[in-house]
């Protein structure tokens, strides 16, 4: 593991780790060398190695157990970049990300895609060089401009199986307003939680 400079790198790891206690049930269907190797990820002692390739390890693992390859998702990736620079540690998160990244997105024989959210634009940012089958899809894109939110008809149905049909008024002055490509959407996490609370 890192050190004082990897203080950024501790908040990724505890994510890792929280990945894999996600999945811990698979743990008992590997081989007893993989699973020495799992629990070492949950337990937050692994290599540093081992957490460079965790993701794609985490995909091999759960190939093992279902057969299905995995859908990496990755939100707001450079929040850790954008933290190690302020903190003066930036190289060593951008080597640690850079080695990550490659082994889950590019080199990985179980990943069926990935998906990568954050501000800055990935092809300018240089951590990606070794990713050459990105592509891009910003919130002008027309591409998937439904699948950023809720819609209108996905936010009335949400609404209805829950009795609340009555408060789409409501949602809609509250919660609407964000806008991708051609697609009016409601923030997800929002109407989820006005919908159980409200």
């Amino acid at each position: 593991m890192l050190d004082k400079k990897g203080d950024v790198n501790l908040f990724t790891i505890r994510e890792l780790a929280n990945e894999f206690d996600r999945h811990r049930k698979i743990k008992e269907r590997l081989s007893p060398e993989k699973a020495v190797r799992y629990q070492k990820i949950l337990e937050e002692t692994a290599s540093e190695d081992d957490f460079s390739g965790a993701l794609q390890f985490l995909s091999e693992a759960l190939w093992e157990s279902t057969g299905q390859k995995s859908i990496i998702l990755i939100d707001e990736y450079d929040v850790p970049l954008e933290n190690a620079y302020l903190n003066g540690f930036y190289e060593e998160m951008s080597d640690f990300i850079r080695s990550h990244f490659e082994s889950a997105l590019k080199s990985n024989p179980y990943l069926e895609f990935g998906v990568i959210t954050g501000c800055l634009r990935i092809t300018k940012e240089s951590i990606f060089t070794g990713l050459n089958n990105l592509k891009m899809v910003s919130i002008l894109s027309n591409i998937y401009d439904e699948y950023f939110g809720f819609t209108q008809k996905e936010t009335e149905a949400l609404l209805d199986e829950y009795d609340r049909a009555d408060k789409m008024e409501t949602m809609k002055e509250w919660y609407n307003g964000y806008r991708f490509g051609n697609a009016e959407v409601y923030n997800p996490w929002k109407i989820l939680s006005c919908v159980l609370t409200y």
